[in-house]
């Protein structure tokens, strides 16, 4: 028998709870680690409080990181390192740094993108580093994306066939016994992620009155950390305008509480402005749950048709208003999309389809080399 193929996993575990980390504790509980020999990097450059500002902290942790790269390559001889690069500016460097010397040591780099802004990023750039960029994509070994709608952003920088489409998952909580969460006699509309412009949370803010005012037994819930003062405010104000239907839960980083909120719900809403994925569509889907999301990104691949999900131009609240009420006032088709949306989790997006799919990418790789 050959022996397995080796892999450096550079990437982040939580906490904090995000997409990134969320996506690789659950890579790291799936089949992928027993199809292949992996090492995990656990690499925490990313929170909350510090995205997009650059810190002594960073700096520091810079360093470290590359010094715990260099000696994992060492001492563990991957044939593979899969990197979680970010695609934004800022950080361009230090994901270079870290390809590049992945590559010129001989290793068969595989960037793992979990956004989709590779031509949003080079057009950014300046000549040297645009050079840079070319240089690390045509010396990868494959890129890793979350979507057929992300290969085009390639065009002209990475060869197609280097291309990989893998989605996301989520954790099935199928088996976790809460009782039933869903209140009776009203509906209750929940967005959970961000608050933060990114996110569409003021495209949501401005959906509030046109959903609530004519309909008395409706009544949203928001979660999720938020991103600054201004968003603070506009929530509070709209707590003051409809009092006791408008609440806010904060931050939840633990698995029983998010699923007892999801589980609360009739109709999720995602608005986001910008996302390649958005995984917490997959906890709604997990749950049964209706839902209603802007068109960005992979999400039309995720919702595929009017069965799963309805869909609007992002940034439109009046549209957002509308699709939520025709949920809100048909509670069959709710009851349909959830049961649809759950079946589609089992049989896209589970842990078993993801851990497969990724280990089938690298023995793919190998096969061909």
């Amino acid at each position: 028998m050959s022996p397995r193929v080796r892999v450096l996993v550079c990437g982040v575990l939580p906490p904090p709870y995000f997409g990134h980390s969320m996506l690789y504790e659950m890579l790291m509980r799936s089949s992928f680690v027993e199809a292949l020999d992996v090492i995990f990097l656990d690499m925490h450059f990313w929170s909350y409080e510090t995205n997009k500002k650059v810190t002594g902290g960073k700096l520091f942790k810079l360093v470290k990181y590359f010094s715990q790269y260099l000696w994992r390559l060492a001492l563990h001889r991957p044939q593979y390192v899969l990197y979680n690069i970010s695609f934004y500016k800022m950080p361009f460097l230090k994901d270079f740094l870290f390809c590049a010397t992945g590559i010129l040591l001989g290793k068969k780099v595989v960037i793992h993108d979990h956004g989709q802004y590779v031509r949003e990023l080079y057009d950014a750039l300046p000549g040297w580093q645009q050079a840079m960029l070319r240089w690390m994509l045509k010396h990868a070994a494959a890129s890793i994306v979350m979507g057929e709608a992300v290969k085009p952003r390639y065009d002209g920088l990475m060869a197609p066939g280097k291309l990989f489409v893998v989605p996301g998952t989520a954790e099935d909580t199928k088996s976790v016994v809460l009782g039933d969460q869903r209140a009776v006699g009203g509906v209750n509309i929940l967005y959970f992620s961000h608050l933060s412009r990114d996110k569409g949370i003021f495209v949501a803010f401005d959906a509030v009155p046109l959903i609530l005012k004519g309909h008395r037994d409706v009544r949203l819930t928001f979660a999720g950390p938020i991103e600054d003062d201004a968003v603070a405010v506009r929530l509070e104000t709209l707590q003051k305008e409809f009092p006791g239907r408008v609440s806010y839960l904060g931050y939840i980083d633990q698995s029983r509480e998010r699923t007892a909120i999801f589980r609360s719900a009739d109709i999720f809403i995602f608005p986001t402005m910008r996302d390649v994925f958005g995984l917490v569509l997959l906890h709604a889907m997990a749950e049964g749950v209706s839902i209603v999301a802007s068109r960005e990104g992979t999400i039309p691949e995720i919702l595929p048709d009017a069965d799963h999900g309805l869909l609007f131009a992002k940034g439109d609240a009046c549209a957002l208003a509308s699709n939520v009420l025709a949920l809100v006032t048909d509670e069959g088709r709710r009851r349909k999309m959830g049961q649809a949306n759950r079946a589609r989790f089992e049989q896209c997006y589970s842990l078993g389809v993801y851990g497969k799919m990724m280990s089938d990418v690298f023995l793919k790789i190998d096969d061909e080399a």
